[in-house]
């Protein structure tokens, strides 16, 4: 069973109307201070894990 969570489906669950922009924003240059988000590829939609859901909804909450 696959439990990643798009960037989309995040934004709606966290209140955010923009479609996830400001959610891909941090995704590609998060200020956070843990680093870079791994296992993205270029060019694909966002499909992240659980582990980087929360860390986006700590961010965003």
């Amino acid at each position: 069973m696959d439990e990643s969570i798009s960037v989309a489906e995040l934004a709606n669950e966290l209140g955010h109307t923009d479609s996830g922009r400001a959610i891909r924003v941090f995704l590609r240059n998060p200020d956070d201070g843990y680093g870079p988000f791994e296992g993205h590829r270029f060019w694909t939609p966002w499909r992240l894990t659980p582990e980087q859901s929360e860390r986006v909804r700590h961010r965003f909450s």
